[in-house]
């Protein structure tokens, strides 16, 4: 069999990439995944300690929920009594007392830690970016475990409910796209993908969390799903990656001579600080432009403003 061709049951299993830098896995650094706006997948995941290890759950006497670890599971599956498996979803940036979405998850490994859960219709409904969450409850019921991961549920023609393109996060695939990150293949030198998916959702945030609580005030908060311009968020979102990877190639530039060839390949952080610095002002500028705007608009009546329908997110 050709070993480049996936089988179409591989993609009904959703697992985070592990982010590596020189080689060498980064497991303790927060997964994330991407499903398409309308699909209900089975996310599986490894439950890690706060160093990247995979927990031996037997040891506290949870046992396997599943039959078999290549199958998917339903969202009815269940753990055994002595073992409890959950997974919470939650936007992102909800600050709510909303209840958060509740999945009951199975072992599927339970001596490395391999978790299951089937993602439902109905939270694929919204595209954005949510916080999920795995606990795993004693028999007693207490919670002996929790750790949380970002899910994107990006744009999609195939979704229940009608994006508006004019609204919410550019798509993964479009930063990466502006970028020119797409794959290993462009990036020679790295041989690998320079911002990883966490990355990105984190940048996403940052720059949703920069309009909430920039001056000047003006009463009205969004969130990854709602938030009203994602090509100028684009801007702010590269400018965010650019100023994180140069505070890696800072730490960790050291040039060095072998056999009397010269290397110094992490002296880009001046480069990617400038790049980085300019794209975020031109963010910021937009952000405080456009909320004098909506108050000066707000304060003389005047009417024919992009953003005069926002008032229903306060």
């Amino acid at each position: 069999m050709d070993t480049s061709i996936i089988e179409c049951a591989d993609q009904l299993i959703i697992r985070p990439s592990i982010t590596t830098v020189d080689g060498r896995p980064i497991l303790s650094k927060i997964p994330a995944v991407a499903i398409p706006q309308g699909m209900s997948p089975v996310i599986e995941m490894i439950l890690r300690d706060t160093e990247g290890r995979p927990i031996n759950f037997t040891s506290c006497g949870f046992g396997t929920g599943s039959s078999s670890s290549a199958a998917p599971v339903s969202s009815s599956s269940s753990a055994t009594a002595a073992a409890s498996v959950k997974l919470r979803i939650r936007e992102a940036m909800d600050v709510s007392q909303s209840t958060p979405v509740d999945i009951q998850g199975v072992f599927v490994q339970p001596d490395a830690g391999v978790v299951r859960a089937r993602v439902p219709i109905g939270v694929t409904e919204l595209t954005g970016i949510f916080n999920g969450n795995w606990g795993v409850i004693s028999a007693e019921g207490d919670l002996v475990y929790s750790s949380r991961f970002f899910i994107v549920v990006e744009k999609s023609e195939f979704g229940t409910v009608n994006s508006n393109i004019r609204s919410g996060l550019p798509s993964v695939s479009e930063v990466r796209l502006r970028m020119r990150d797409n794959s290993p293949e462009d990036n020679p030198l790295l041989n690998t993908l320079e911002f990883d998916l966490s990355e990105i959702c984190e940048s996403m945030l940052h720059c949703v969390r920069q309009w909430n609580t920039m001056q000047p005030p003006i009463g009205i908060s969004f969130n990854t799903t709602n938030f009203p311009n994602p090509y100028v968020l684009m801007d702010g979102v590269m400018g965010d990656l650019y100023l994180a990877a140069a505070k890696h190639y800072r730490r960790n530039q050291l040039a060095y001579t072998a056999g009397g060839l010269s290397v110094d390949d992490k002296n880009k952080a001046q480069e990617y600080e400038v790049t980085g610095d300019k794209m975020i002002q031109e963010y910021l500028k937009w952000v405080k432009m456009t909320k004098i705007q909506i108050n000066k608009q707000a304060w003389d009546g005047s009417m024919g403003s992009g953003y005069a329908h926002i008032g229903r997110y306060r």
